[in-house]
């Protein structure tokens, strides 16, 4: 059994309008998106370009639309066994951070959307957590997060954890052990940058947003905060598409099991 997964983040839906062709060209069997619409007209949208929706999870409200994850899949390739919205608990520190973002304009809580698909043909089952954490906290929180979240999952299945994890370059060292001790590999080893920030995708920022964006790029050439993690299967491939319709890039892995 073979398959391909797809992970984007479409800021704030903007890409969607042009990922038609993208998806028609790299045709992935499973697609995570983050930053996604998600009222009925623009999940059906993308139901429209061959995929089916599993489900998704609503993470904020911007401009009185909401936005959050979605997972969608092959219909041809799997049937969809279930799907769960998972709440990691908070603390003290996460409430510090959630006033933080509330000043600087980003309102965004963790998100985990895990779903279980078969493939129709082995009838091997593979569970997937489509991802987005915190913008603005710290990368032990984040790694919190994670932990927490695996602790709801516990699939006997082959998992991947993909998304937008905004885990900023520090304690890299710290993000390998700690999934390398819940047996994970990570299928974007080799890719060094996943976002990047254009007066195009920049331009329904704040000022405040704005200026601290400028800052982290003149700190970060190369920021990668978007990641695909997998156990119990062997990566084939694993690319970055060249398409700038969000801040951040597409990206394709393929598997087999």
């Amino acid at each position: 059994m073979s398959f391909s997964i797809f992970t984007y983040n479409t800021l704030f839906n903007k890409a969607i309008n042009n990922i038609r062709p993208i998806l028609k060209k790299h045709k992935p069997d499973i697609l995570c998106l983050q930053e996604v619409s998600t009222d009925d007209d623009n999940l059906k949208k993308i139901e429209k370009m061959g995929l089916k929706l599993a489900d998704y999870g609503n993470s904020f409200i911007r401009f009185g639309k909401f936005y959050g994850v979605a997972t969608f899949y092959n219909p041809k390739k799997f049937t969809h066994l279930e799907s769960n919205v998972l709440y990691p608990g908070s603390n003290i520190i996460e409430v510090l951070f959630t006033l933080l973002q509330v000043i600087l304009g980003y309102k965004k809580p963790k998100t985990f959307l895990k779903t279980d698909l078969k493939d129709r043909g082995s009838k091997k089952v593979i569970s997937v957590c489509n991802i987005h954490l915190y913008v603005v906290g710290s990368n032990s929180l984040r790694i919190r997060h994670v932990k927490q979240a695996l602790k709801l999952i516990k699939t006997p299945h082959p998992l991947i954890l993909t998304g937008d994890f905004n885990y900023f370059p520090y304690q890299r060292r710290r993000l390998e052990n700690f999934m390398k001790k819940n047996g994970f590999t990570e299928a974007t080893r080799e890719i060094s940058q996943t976002i990047k920030f254009t007066p195009n995708t920049t331009e329904t920022y704040s000022f405040i947003q704005k200026l601290s964006l400028k800052l982290v790029g003149s700190i970060l050439n190369n920021l990668k905060i978007d990641y695909i993690f997998y156990r119990k299967m062997k990566l084939v491939n694993t690319k970055r598409i060249e398409a700038m319709f969000s801040d951040h890039f597409p990206i394709i892995s393929t598997f087999k099991i």
